[in-house]
């Protein structure tokens, strides 16, 4: 399958960043989107401020090294190159010694935080006459609304991430375009494959499955060996006889996997990805509970086993993730790869 370059990178689409309780105040982090760099960082009111990470006046990387001072009452960047001389404001002017610029020079990067979660469209680039010169990306796509999704338990009829447990965080950089990364997160096969020794997977079957455009919803069953060496697996507590997961995709940037682990306990996991360049995505995932841990699932450290759970199948995906070939012929086809070819036929098809 030859995949085409500039359909990798989607503009207009809109990409989660992350959980806003994920950036720290006054600690500045570099992120890589659409292959340009941005310096994001949260003030003391817990604002987040975004800009081109590229100082202009000689080059400096504001997120290696740029630190956030206060400036007549407001907070701002400065410079690591030149730190009294040079520092920035969140709306995109420059205070350079001492004054504050009359317009807007440095690039901001719009972003808005909603139910907990920072997204943004992303800025285009391009050169004219030897110069970077950008501008917002208009939207194609709404930010998505996954307030309502399919398959969830009929006592939850909405889902509101600030209102349950947060338990863990993942994020990586992984070796693959997004068109990879999506067939990878919508492949419901590899599940016998790529996590046969810790989903301990039978075989399994996709039901309910529907799209709307950009959004993808089905139902994963998963069958839970009964050989000897699935018995004896460590990670055999953490799989059910018949593991029901639940899948609610929005092209190209998100999707919510939900498991009702024991009635009443929902398990939420939310994934997003972004293209850092074409061959390169930021893969993350966050992970909530609707219920707290007991003192006796504490006593067993079940919090713990289930984490090293979780790190093990994150390792498995991201391990495949970063050996696959770009380009390749597609000659045969499996009987659960249609939620994965739904999407990549989206993808391809994004104008």
């Amino acid at each position: 399958m030859k995949v085409e370059t500039k359909r990798q990178m989607y503009e207009g689409s809109p990409w989660c960043l992350g959980r806003v309780d994920s950036f720290e105040i006054n600690k500045p982090r570099l992120i890589t989107l659409l292959d340009h760099d941005y310096v994001i960082w949260k003030d003391q009111e817990g604002n987040l401020n975004a800009l081109d990470n590229i100082c202009p006046h000689a080059g400096g990387n504001l997120a290696k090294g740029g630190y956030v001072v206060d400036f007549k009452g407001k907070n701002c960047l400065a410079c690591p190159y030149h730190g009294n001389k040079v520092q920035f404001l969140g709306d995109g002017k420059v205070i350079i010694e001492g004054n504050i610029s009359s317009q807007n020079i440095q690039q901001v990067l719009p972003l808005q935080v909603i139910d907990g979660l920072v997204w943004t469209y992303g800025v285009h680039w391009q050169e004219q006459n030897g110069e970077l010169v950008s501008e917002p990306i208009e939207a194609k796509l709404p930010i998505p609304d996954y307030s309502k999704i399919s398959f969830l338990p009929e006592y939850h009829s909405h889902l509101h991430l600030k209102e349950i447990n947060h338990i863990y965080s993942f994020s990586e950089s992984v070796n693959a375009n997004i068109l990879q990364v999506t067939w990878n997160t919508h492949d419901g096969e590899h599940f016998a494959g790529t996590h046969y020794d810790s989903m301990l997977t039978k075989d399994l079957k996709i039901d309910n499955l529907t799209q709307d455009e950009n959004k993808l919803s089905w139902k994963l069953f998963l069958y839970k060996r009964k050989d000897k060496a699935a018995k004896r697996n460590k990670m055999s507590p953490f799989v059910n006889d018949v593991m029901i997961q639940c899948f609610n995709t929005f092209l190209p940037s998100l999707f919510i996997l939900t498991n009702e682990i024991a009635k009443g306990k929902l398990f939420v996991a939310v994934g997003y990805v972004y293209p850092e360049s074409p061959t390169k995505t930021k893969f993350c995932l966050d992970g909530y509970f609707n219920f707290e841990y007991t003192w006796w699932h504490k006593l067993l450290k079940f919090p713990q086993k289930g984490n090293n759970f979780r790190d093990h199948l994150l390792f498995e995906d991201m391990s495949i993730l970063n050996n696959l070939y770009p380009t390749f012929n597609q000659k045969i086809k499996l009987k659960n790869d249609t939620p994965a070819k739904l999407a990549m036929n989206y993808l391809k098809n994004w104008v």
